[in-house]
């Protein structure tokens, strides 16, 4: 069943975006004020204010560039807002302020103290926002109807606060609840078969997100723009001596992301493909407004020709090449066992193929992209794999062979 609409009503109290503004949503009794800090000395007009509630202030980190978030409680918000705060004690310097409250004086003390908790941690989970907090605020304890209360309350904020400019409890997208049709979204960068880089992405309401466990190029080649230059430098604590991104980071654009990954000028566009091997660019053009299966079977009918099988001693499959990476296709077989010298990447992905239930019956039920011909020739036999060799076109020659590797 399709979620339901919802009205959020917006209200420029002074007539411009760049003052105070009241957003409320269909039915329901909290309402939301977003005030720049130079205007908080003039709300006295907003008798609203003065009353129990949740706040959260927003501004810059200058060491890393990322936005930070304060999230607090008060029996009366307005008074509260005009203290200072500890996290100021280190130069930080908050702009703007969004509070919550409810004008049928529903929110007492124990209620927004339960809220600011949750909030806090929900923020921290997220990792979008670096948090100022010192310390986890403490919980008051609820009684079940009303923790379900405020738990609707909360749902609410986060339905509200992305329309203030603010997605600070958004998960970002590793960590996100996996759904059973999440990997469609996902899409995959490989520079030379993952040797100059190997990622995965994915586009949002935000940008073009690069997911933690990518291989990032550690050199930067001297002609990239001094943008991809200063994305290394600022991103230089989050990548492991391995290269291996520990944080997900979002870019502006599918080209930037690339050029970040392999450290070299890069056409994302064309760079970026899904799990399909069809590029991001075909995927946002109107030839290709399909749905999943559509485009699996136009792939796999666009390339019957390049079909590739592999036969091992107790199992057999077909694939085909996709960029950088390979694809199993559907009904392909998978041992049900793996020999003392398969490595332990390949066990893993193994079991991970098992838990998706990518794989059942010692099957393939769905095409599966691997990031290499390798990985996809072991996952099948259940063993380490020389993919270019192992793979034979319909003349019988191997990859290796026919491309000259």
């Amino acid at each position: 069943m399709p979620s339901l609409g919802k009205s959020i009503n917006m209200y420029l109290m002074d007539g411009s975006a760049s003052g105070r503004w009241q957003a409320s949503l269909s039915n329901w009794n909290g309402v939301a004020y977003k005030i720049p800090r130079s205007e908080l000395k003039d709300c006295d007009d907003l008798p609203d204010l003065n009353a129990p509630g949740v706040y959260f202030l927003f501004g810059k980190d200058d060491d890393s560039g990322k936005q930070f978030i304060y999230i607090g409680e008060a029996d009366d918000v307005l008074k509260r807002l005009l203290q200072p705060h500890t996290f100021e004690k280190d130069e930080s310097y908050w702009t703007e302020a969004v509070i919550f409250v409810t004008p049928d004086g529903t929110l007492e003390k124990g209620r927004v103290k339960y809220l600011e908790n949750r909030f806090y941690t929900i923020a921290v989970e997220a990792k979008r926002y670096i948090v100022k907090n010192g310390n986890t605020p403490t919980q008051s304890p609820m009684q079940r109807q009303i923790r379900d209360l405020l738990e609707g309350f909360i749902i609410n904020v986060k339905l509200v606060l992305p329309v203030l400019g603010h997605r600070t409890f958004a998960p970002i997208p590793s960590s996100e609840k996996e759904e059973a049709d999440e990997e469609n979204d996902l899409l995959y960068f490989s520079r030379n078969r993952g040797q100059g880089g190997r990622a995965v992405g994915k586009v949002s309401a935000d940008g073009f997100w690069v997911l933690k466990g990518s291989y990032i190029y550690p050199q930067v080649a001297n002609y990239v723009s001094s943008g991809i230059k200063k994305a290394r430098g600022n991103y230089f604590g989050i990548i492991d001596k391995n290269g291996i991104l520990q944080e997900d980071i979002c870019f502006g654009s599918p080209s930037f992301a690339s050029a970040f990954v392999c450290g070299k000028n890069s056409n994302g566009l064309a760079e970026w493909k899904n799990q399909s091997g069809v590029s991001l660019k075909n995927l946002d053009s109107n030839d290709n407004r399909m749905t999943h299966d559509q485009k699996q079977e136009k792939t796999k009918a666009d390339f019957k020709a390049e079909t590739l099988h592999l036969a091992g001693k107790k199992v057999s499959a077909t694939g085909q090449l996709s960029g950088d990476g390979f694809i199993v296709f559907k009904g392909s077989g998978f041992s049900a066992s793996e020999t003392k010298s398969c490595q332990a990447w390949i066990r893993k992905k193994r079991a991970q193929l098992l838990t998706d239930g990518k794989v059942k019956g010692g099957l393939f039920i769905e095409d599966v992209y691997f990031t290499s011909t390798s990985a996809a020739a072991g996952c099948v036999t259940g063993a380490s794999a020389n993919g270019n060799t192992m793979w034979l076109y319909a003349d019988g020659q191997s990859i290796k062979e026919k491309n000259h590797l």
